[in-house]
């Protein structure tokens, strides 16, 4: 489903998304390792649960800046492909801008609580008890800041299509 694409942002996109996907291969390891050791040598760890939850979280959120590249979200295309092109293009900018706002309310929200957990050196409380949420914090940060440059893409294109469609009514 990879399209050819010049912009930078969209590069940036697809190389994320396909190199992070590997994480679900680590993911693998690690339960085969826990599952392993546990039923067969009786001598389960304290680790793989969290490091298997954060590696979840690294592949979900990286793997949405992927699939906002590839405009893989859900949308509601019965409906819009009912609209004239000119309709199409204006819900497209209308889209963009709200998703522009959602992302930038995430990333302040996700920052302060990202902020809070660096300053309190908060910790998973779990045995293994390491920084955990303060890596995964910050990480859903940076994913939606990624997500907001491609959709900082899309938005242009979008306005692209809407003045050219307009320019041609």
């Amino acid at each position: 489903m990879t399209t050819q694409t010049t912009h930078p942002i969209d590069r940036l996109s697809i190389w994320i998304g396909k190199t992070f996907s590997y994480v679900y291969l680590i993911l693998i390891a690690v339960m085969v390792y826990e599952v392993t050791a546990r039923y067969l040598f009786d001598a389960p760890t304290i680790w793989a649960h969290e490091v298997s939850g954060a590696l979840i979280a690294v592949g979900f959120t990286l793997g949405g800046v992927y699939t906002m590249q590839q405009k893989g979200h859900i949308s509601i295309s019965s409906v819009y492909e009912l609209m004239p092109p000119r309709w199409k293009a204006a819900l497209d900018v209308f889209a963009q801008v709200v998703t522009l706002v959602f992302l930038a309310a995430f990333i302040w929200g996700g920052g302060v609580n990202a902020l809070k957990a660096w300053e309190l050196g908060e910790t998973s409380g779990s045995a293994w008890n390491q920084p955990t949420p303060i890596f995964l914090k910050t990480l859903v940060v940076v994913g939606a800041a990624l997500m907001c440059l491609q959709a900082g893409v899309h938005l242009a294109q979008a306005v692209r299509r809407f003045v050219s469609r307009t320019e041609q009514a």
